[in-house]
This record gives C-alpha cells, sequence and structure tokens, in this order.
C-alpha cells in the first residue's frame, strides 16, 4: 500500500512534473476516497444521486432505440468525470483544509471557468462520436431482426452470426475507451485544482499514463468494475459509487502530479 514514489522530469517545459507509483496504489485512492465520502455524506450523495438520476433519463430516453443503448452507457461514462466536478472541489478543500460544504463545492468552476467549459465540450463531443460510431457498427454488421436494446444485448451474444459484429465493437469501444481514459484520469481533478490551459490538463494526463502504464491499467479496471455494480443495481449503486470514485479519482490526481 505504501508504495516508493519517485518524482520524473517533465517532459515538456511548463508541464508540472508527474510521479512514478507502485501498481497498488489505486488501493489507496480507493480508501482515501471512501473516507472523503463520508465527512459530509449529504454532500457527495448529492453529487451521486445527481449522476445516478443523469444515467436514469440517457437510458429512458434510448431504452427502445437498439442502435442507441449500448452507446449510451458508455457515452454517459464519458461525460461522467465532468459532473464530478463538485466532488473534486471537496476533496480539494478537505486536504487545503478550506470550509467544504455542498455550497462551496458548487464553486469548483469559477477557478479555471474557460477550461472546464472546454473539457466539458470535448467530452460531450466524445460521447456524441462514440454513438456515431456505434450506430455505424451495428448498421454495418447487424444481420437480425429489429428487436428491443436488451433483446438485440442477448442475441448478439449468443448468437454466432453476430460474433464478428461483437469483436468489432469490443475492439473499437476499449480503443476510445481507452483514449479517453489517458486524456481525463488527471485532467479533470487538475482543471478544478489550479489554473491551466486544458491543453496543458490533457497533455499531463498522458504523461501520467505514460509513466504508469500498469497502475493506471488497474485503476481504469476498478472503475469499470465498480461501475458495472453500480449498473448492475439498477442505476442505485451509483449513488455510493460515483462519488467514492469521484473523491479517489482527485487522489490519484493528488499523488501522481506534483
Amino acid at each position: 500500500m505504501n508504495d516508493p514514489v519517485a518524482v520524473l522530469p517533465a517532459p515538456t517545459p511548463g508541464l508540472p512534473k508527474v510521479r512514478r507509483i507502485g501498481f497498488s496504489a489505486p488501493l489507496k485512492w480507493l480508501g482515501l476516497g471512501w473516507r472523503d465520502l463520508w465527512r459530509q455524506p449529504a454532500a457527495s450523495l448529492f453529487y451521486g444521486i445527481a449522476i445516478a438520476v443523469t444515467g436514469a433519463v440517457i437510458l429512458g430516453v434510448t431504452a427502445n432505440l437498439a442502435y442507441l443503448f449500448a452507446a449510451a452507457i458508455t457515452g454517459f461514462l464519458l461525460v461522467a468525470p465532468m459532473l464530478a466536478a463538485g466532488l473534486y472541489e471537496l476533496s480539494r478543500r478537505y486536504l487545503a483544509n478550506e470550509p467544504a460544504s455542498l455550497p462551496d463545492s458548487m464553486l469548483a468552476w469559477k477557478r479555471n471557468p474557460s477550461a472546464l467549459v472546454s473539457f466539458g465540450l470535448l467530452s460531450i463531443l466524445a460521447g456524441t462520436a462514440w454513438q456515431v460510431a456505434s450506430i455505424v457498427i451495428v448498421a454495418l454488421f447487424y444481420k437480425g431482426s429489429a428487436l428491443q436494446p436488451l433483446a438485440m444485448m442477448i442475441e448478439v451474444l449468443i448468437n454466432p452470426q453476430h460474433y464478428l459484429m461483437f469483436f468489432i465493437y469490443i475492439c473499437a469501444g476499449g480503443v476510445f475507451a481507452a483514449v479517453v481514459f489517458a486524456l481525463s484520469v488527471v485532467s479533470m481533478p487538475m482543471l478544478v485544482d489550479r489554473r491551466c490551459e486544458l491543453l496543458c490538463a490533457l497533455t499531463t494526463s498522458i504523461n501520467a499514463v505514460a509513466e504508469n502504464p500498469l497502475p493506471l491499467a488497474f485503476w481504469a479496471f476498478v472503475i469499470m468494475l465498480l461501475t458495472g455494480l453500480g449498473f448492475a443495481t439498477a442505476l442505485v449503486g451509483l449513488v455510493i459509487v460515483m462519488p467514492w470514485l469521484g473523491h479517489a479519482s482527485f487522489h490519484a490526481y493528488k499523488e501522481l502530479v506534483e
């Protein structure tokens, strides 16, 4: 749990330095995030409820649109970090021993508004791009009859004639998710914590992943696992999972970036 941390030189002048961390570091982040979650549970769970309701609305809108349903789930995960800005601000204030309440957390956007808005627009663009890609893959490779989304997903999983589509969909989604993760794992908490340009935050995030591929791959797996559990409980679990991961993500950023 207490892995040695090595400070690495910044690869580009003007960029923050990133640290090399141990493989088990994500477990420490989860512990710190869990502690932050229950310091002021009403404030943290407010964001959990907001994120869960947003997810429910997105899935409700696409419930009868088989071409969009699966993409809506992953698209929701792409924009979730933008919704967690208040959680990052709470953790920042806890570490700085500053007043921390729900109204205080809503001031996160005032510190770096232009870059945060730009990140939000980039997240929406990424989610839209994935939905378009998903529609194209289904249109080109799905050979079955029109079905409700859940029935269609089950058919794709059990019918051998759809295995090529399933393989292409998973590979495309995996590559897309890896790129988005590399761009966002550090950038959003960094934009909440300090004044910097969006390009600086995105580049620092990529540098952190490049220096710590295995620990951050483990972190990505933990995020997917816990989020999957949240969805498996009809989104109810997201009320706790999302603020937990939001607080933990801020601690990940603080350990990764000097």
